[in-house]
């Protein structure tokens, strides 16, 4: 529970903080960030599945060959 308190707040209180002092950033001005978003988060979710996958069935059978071995 910590350890989500504290990654909320390694989070949310720069978000929060930049929403208030409004920054212009003029370098950022051409990038369609919507579209950034949209990639990182279907990426995430790509290796989220991956690793899911990893531990629930490759890593199983890895552990279990080995033990077999004498």
């Amino acid at each position: 529970m910590c350890k989500l308190i504290r990654t909320y707040f390694l989070v949310a209180i720069p978000m929060i903080l930049m929403l208030y002092i409004r920054p212009e950033l003029s370098w950022i001005k051409g990038i369609a960030l919507t579209d950034i978003f949209a990639t990182l988060i279907g990426v995430m979710f790509v290796t989220t599945i991956l690793w899911k996958a990893y531990q629930e069935y490759w890593k199983p059978k890895r552990d279990a060959a080995k033990k077999e071995q004498p």
